[in-house]
């Protein structure tokens, strides 16, 4: 439970960061935990890699890490890309003792722990059958002989879906799919303030995110052993049902990934301090589509499964409150504030507990709480302005 803590503050930080993504960052930390891989799908500037990016850096270095790089690789890939510039160039000096065509490794690709690829389907021939064996295998042949890479977990992006036939295996090895796009009118104010502090960041620090790390990846892989630990024998029967539905549906969903699915699935309920799953945690579920049309229905065969669970859904609910003892003490900070740091924070703690409250199952009791969040939102802004 306190390695799910670490991810609770990982999770906490990346949804105070970025506006109308919830489920996208909670498909992540699912899937980092599950050690599979991600396709995130949609247009370009929807913070496909940003979201990556933090993620990484607040999970890393690793315990022990001699030199602090965080393990994380991102490229955007075209069909021009070569393989030295993301699995490292060739050792000449062994090649030319007679050594073979080996490659030097370190801070590319084979070596990283969380992997983002950018245009993932632009790979070419040379490129993709390598990258086939690293998401499925954990395995990289470096001069034909095998080397394991860490990997934890691939985050892929695209703007549309293939349907090039010779990419089926590629798409295949992204166990779910999840969809992101602009955000909708209804949170433009939340966009315009978040994304704001975020311009003003890289004006003060330059494009170089600077960004602690709260957990380290030797977290997700304790995680991801205690899978074993969760008892998946009260969704028996319902989960084959939603597999039939979803298949009558006419979605292909193949055995191996019906069997993958239910590490996401344990995930989930790790991911709400349990350790027996409920069919609250079939939401991830909803992203198995292989087109875009597709969501809807999904949407409609799994909601149902859903029912009563809302309260648990994704975090377990704080009471009214333990939540006002955090209101309490961010407003006796309010008087404290001096730098633009300050106020960041501030304003970002203050909106983490309003959707908190606002996401909450007891809407009589937080009713005054919401209130009170606002008022200081509404005066740590005008602070702000002042100070500019």
């Amino acid at each position: 439970m306190n390695l799910i803590a670490d991810m609770e503050d990982v999770i906490g930080l990346l949804k105070n960061t970025f506006v109308a993504k919830d489920e996208i960052i909670e498909m992540l930390v699912v899937c980092a935990i599950a050690q599979e891989h991600m396709l995130i799908v949609g247009p370009p500037g929807t913070a496909k890699s940003e979201i990556a990016k933090r993620f990484a850096m607040l999970c890393s270095p690793r315990a022990g890490s001699q030199n602090g790089d965080i393990p994380y690789f991102e490229y955007l890939l075209t069909r021009f890309t070569e393989p030295n510039e993301i699995f490292g160039p060739v050792d000449i000096g062994t090649f030319q003792k007679g050594g073979g065509h080996r490659r030097m490794t370190d801070g590319m690709l084979p070596r990283a722990e969380i992997l983002f690829l950018d245009e993932v389907f632009k790979a070419n021939s040379a490129i993709l059958n390598a990258l086939l064996n690293i998401l499925n295998e954990r395995v990289f042949y470096n001069g034909g002989k095998p080397e394991p890479v860490p990997l934890i977990s691939a985050v892929g992006a695209a703007n549309e879906v293939p349907d090039d036939t010779t990419l089926a295996a590629l798409f295949d090895r992204f166990l779910v799919r999840v969809w992101t796009d602009n955000v909708e009118e209804a949170s433009f104010a939340e966009l315009f303030h978040s994304g704001w502090r975020l311009v003003r960041d890289r004006i003060q620090t330059g494009y170089a995110i600077d960004l602690g790390n709260v957990t380290t990846t030797d977290v997700l892989r304790q995680l991801y052993l205690a899978l074993d630990e969760v008892d998946m024998s009260g969704i028996d029967r319902q989960y084959r049902e939603a597999v039939r539905d979803i298949r009558a549906e006419g979605i292909e969903l193949s055995d191996r990934r019906v069997i993958n699915l239910l590490k996401l699935i344990g995930a989930s309920a790790l991911r709400r301090r349990s350790l027996e799953a409920n069919t609250g945690d079939f939401w991830v579920l909803r992203h198995v589509w292989n087109t875009q049309e597709q969501v809807s229905h999904l949407r409609r065969i799994v909601e149902p499964y859903l029912d009563g669970y809302e309260a648990a859904f994704w975090r377990t609910e704080r009471k009214p409150e333990v939540i006002e003892g955090d209101i309490t003490a961010l407003g006796e900070r309010e008087g404290l504030l001096e730098t633009d740091a300050d106020y960041g924070h501030f304003l970002k703690e203050a909106g983490r507990l309003r959707r908190e409250l606002m996401n909450h199952s007891d809407e009589s009791g937080t009713g005054e709480l919401l209130e009170r969040v606002n008022m200081l939102i509404e005066k740590g802004m005008a602070l702000l302005e002042e100070r500019e």
